[in-house]
């Protein structure tokens, strides 16, 4: 399942990519605020010259590790979720 979200991300001096911080995601019709806790892997990935970076990241929600992936699409600025 994938759904645009809405991110706050940092943009470092020198860095390659950006570097999300929390992102709202719609539930059940209300939106809901999302602490990134942990990014374990960053790989940009490219085909039909659509350039993406994926985002393997980590939120501790009630003492559980949830996983999922952040897309960000970088020549459309436009950021997805991506849950299994």
């Amino acid at each position: 399942m994938r759904q645009a979200v809405d991110v706050l991300a940092v943009f470092d001096i020198g860095a390659r990519s950006p570097r999300p911080i929390r992102f709202k995601v719609l539930e059940h019709g209300i939106k809901t605020t999302v602490k990134v806790s942990d990014i374990s892997n960053i790989e940009w990935l490219g085909a039909g010259g659509v350039t993406r970076i994926e985002y393997d990241c980590t939120t501790v929600s009630d003492g559980h590790h949830i996983k999922y992936k952040l897309l960000y699409f970088y020549h459309e600025c436009r950021w997805e979720l991506q849950m299994s």
